[in-house]
């Protein structure tokens, strides 16, 4: 049986609309026994070891940046020359009978290119090797990073994304996609993708509400939902900026995630990070993975900070200068209600778990073929 035939799809604006009457179907027992899996991907910023095969032509008009770009081309060539090769290779070991999709969360590709042919080409590149090194019968699935989206004109890669996306996606999932927001379904369960670049909050809105009464509510970003603990980028999450200039709207996503229970699943931060947090009414668990192994160290398990007390006060003790009131005030606003938190640098793969009520993610750092760690979502 093709794993596709255990969706049930809908979508914004789409004829699979007449699948969300069927969400509540089957009994108690049912759902209970309902077990299955999905094999995850934190960021991989797929790249090629000759910088020229899809960097050919970059350049930025800031030369700082376009320095630290091109040393992350280096970075990124090492990778998929060693690390990166054995990490895809341990995902492929997790997929088992009960595995129903692959997810990936976004900074598929470095990014970085002249013009929009090259663009499409490197997102093709990198599609077709996940899908057919990690699971070639299974729906892959991925959601757009700021990495997927940049080049010499970051709206003329925008667009060859998401033409080449959302055609990719809708072949993936079997449904026709009309956005860069979209909700499908595994069984009970509702997995709502989001766009965190240029965020339509009107329509993510309208997105979040169709998974309403779902078992599980599942969303899939790339940037975290919580500020996170990195001195340059802790404000790079969904709805965050420097200023803070949109916290209401901020807050009002945040309570309507904890309104559905949600369960985040996104990277960006390049760590493996869990933080299960209660507040505005409801629940929202957060998982954070990534794949990019840079280091040795990486391939091992181990926290770096753990608890609400520790959450976001390293970035101070690498700059003393952020420790403002502004800054203070945002972390305790989401510190007071975290019930669960750790922090570990270690890149790997993970294995979201499924079993009736409870979700759990198994992660693997590097190619270990033991698992590292298990987090309990639900």
């Amino acid at each position: 049986m093709d794993r596709r035939d255990f969706f049930k799809y809908s979508a914004t604006g789409l004829v699979g609309l007449s699948l969300l009457g069927r969400l509540g179907e089957g009994s108690a027992e049912a759902c209970k026994r309902d077990r299955y899996s999905v094999v995850i991907l934190g960021d991989t910023h797929y790249d090629a070891p000759d910088p020229e095969l899809y960097h050919a032509g970059y350049t930025d008009p800031n030369p700082t940046r376009e320095a630290n770009h091109r040393r992350e081309f280096v970075r990124n060539g090492q990778m998929w020359s060693g690390r990166s090769r054995e990490l895809i290779k341990r995902a492929a070991c997790l997929v088992d009978e009960n595995t129903r999709f692959v997810l990936q969360m976004g900074d598929l590709i470095q990014g970085d290119t002249a013009d929009a042919d090259t663009h499409k080409r490197f997102l093709g590149d990198a599609m077709n090797l996940f899908k057919t090194e990690v699971a070639p019968d299974l729906p892959f699935v991925t959601v757009p990073g700021n990495h997927d989206l940049r080049g010499n004109d970051d709206a003329v890669c925008t667009a060859a994304y998401f033409e080449y996306m959302n055609k990719r996606m809708s072949e993936e999932l079997g449904m026709e996609l009309s956005g860069p927001n979209f909700l499908f379904r595994s069984g009970p369960d509702a997995f709502v993708v989001i766009n965190f670049t240029k965020p339509n909050v009107e329509n993510i809105t309208s997105v979040l509400e169709q998974a309403r009464g779902s078992r599980h509510v599942f969303v899939v970003v790339h940037s975290p939902v919580f500020p996170y603990d990195d001195e340059k980028y802790y404000w790079w999450y969904l709805l965050g900026n420097r200023k803070d200039s949109r916290a209401d709207e901020r807050r009002k996503m945040r309570a309507l995630l904890a309104s559905l229970n949600a369960i985040v699943l996104c990277g960006h931060t390049h760590n493996t990070e869990f933080l299960d947090w209660r507040g505005d009414g409801g629940r929202i668990t957060q998982m954070t993975m990534s794949s990019v192994w840079r280091t040795d160290e990486q391939a091992t398990y181990t926290e770096i900070a753990s608890g609400a007390k520790e959450y976001c006060t390293l970035l101070f003790k690498e700059n003393p200068d952020l420790e403002t009131e502004a800054n203070l005030d945002l972390f305790d606003e989401y510190r007071a209600g975290i019930r669960q938190y750790s922090l570990s640098p270690a890149a790997g793969s993970y294995k979201l778990i499924v079993d009736g009520a409870h979700v759990y993610v198994d992660f693997y750092a590097g190619a270990s073929p033991r698992r590292s760690k298990r987090f309990t979502l639900r």
